[in-house]
């Protein structure tokens, strides 16, 4: 049987429209982790296939970094000193156990996720501030799902990467 995708699973029962959506797309990113990195041993997780390119593992752990910190400024909450990194060091390999980096990414999308299903109209409209910026949180709020999609694209493309290189006999 063939899984509805998450843009098709409709509404969730008791949460504003639109954060529905915004729902359903982490849905996507979650699954998308599960997919392509879940099964990785620590070298593929690992692995930069080119320079500038980033590992999967960097790029999970940059995923659910970012999506909590946006929750946390789209709502006008500050963000915890231990959460204040910077896209480089969250994106560099570690070495760290795969299943650790995993671990730590649904712990913070679960955060997401729970602090999402309390939003209403009235959140979305308040104004925040972003550096300099004072925009609505509706914008915040949205980016977190945009910006997690953008980074599960690259984990997929990694993955296909290490794979061919894997197939191929090569090894990192």
């Amino acid at each position: 049987m063939v899984e509805v995708p998450p843009f098709l699973r409709g509404d969730i029962e008791g949460v504003h429209g639109l954060v529905s959506v915004w729902m359903r797309n982490l849905e996507e990113v979650e699954e998308i982790v599960q997919k392509w990195a879940s099964d990785l041993p620590a070298e593929g997780f690992w692995w930069v296939p080119a320079p500038e390119a980033n590992p999967i593992g960097g790029l999970i752990r940059h995923i659910g970094g970012s999506s909590y910190r946006l929750f946390l400024r789209g709502t006008g909450q500050e963000i915890p000193p231990a959460l204040r990194k910077r896209p480089p060091e969250e994106l560099a390999p570690t070495g760290e156990p795969p299943a650790e980096v995993l671990q730590v990414f649904a712990e913070q999308m679960e955060q997401v996720r729970i602090g999402l299903r309390r939003l209403g109209s009235e959140d979305l409209e308040r104004r925040v501030q972003v550096g300099p910026h004072s925009v609505r949180a509706i914008y915040v709020l949205d980016h977190i799902g945009a910006h997690a999609l953008h980074h599960a694209g690259q984990i997929i493309t990694t993955r296909k990467l290490w794979n061919a290189r894997s197939a191929n006999g090569n090894r990192p």
